[in-house]
């Protein structure tokens, strides 16, 4: 499991995982103990999507010579087609900052990075 904390300086509310909360405007939110999959909707720009990967690690991105990439859990974080890999042991903690233009800034309390995954393929 981690812990999300998210920081909405955009010009409108944000909605977490298609819920009936709006996040105002100029507030930090702490939102606690997640896994699995959720989403915060930024409206004009689209999701955040922030994926639990489990004990699943991505091969291209684990190396022993950067030591948090061999942590136990992790993650990504994707966005506008860019995308972030995070990985921690216990509990995580992902720090979401979105800006007054939509966009966004990220920080992994044990270690994370900026990666390149292909949102599509074709065989």
């Amino acid at each position: 499991m981690f812990d999300v904390t998210l920081t909405n300086n955009y010009v409108t509310g944000v909605f977490v995982d298609g819920g009936n909360r709006i996040f105002e405007p100029g507030q930090t939110y702490q939102l606690p103990n997640l896994s699995g999959q959720h989403t915060v909707r930024i409206y004009g720009m689209g999701d955040i999507n922030i994926i639990d990967l489990g004990d699943k690690k991505l091969a291209p991105y684990t190396n022993p010579k950067i030591p948090w990439t061999e942590k136990t859990w992790g993650g990504v974080v994707r966005y506008r087609g860019l995308d972030a890999y995070f990985r921690y042991e216990g509990n995580g903690h992902i720090t979401i900052v979105i800006d007054q233009v939509g966009s966004i800034s990220l920080h992994f309390d044990q270690g994370g990075m900026m990666v390149n995954l292909a949102d599509m393929t074709v065989g």
